[in-house]
């Protein structure tokens, strides 16, 4: 199994709590809460958390939190 750990750690050095993560048949999305306001955010990532390295996701989840 692999370990999300990683990942949750990610989000929270960005400023977010994970809520949940929507597993779908290719890529996932995670629902997770911007500390600094409050605001639930919705962020999809083009493929599953295991096929990427914590960089490229930190990259992502940073491109799609800012433009919101």
């Amino acid at each position: 199994m692999t370990n999300f750990k990683k990942y949750k750690e990610a989000l929270e050095k960005l400023g977010l709590k994970q809520l949940d993560v929507y597993r779908l048949k290719n890529k996932d999305i995670i629902r997770a809460l911007r500390l600094n306001d409050n605001k639930v955010l919705l962020v999809e990532l083009p493929k599953h958390r295991e096929e990427i390295s914590v960089e490229e996701f930190i990259n992502i989840v940073r491109s799609k939190i800012e433009t919101k």
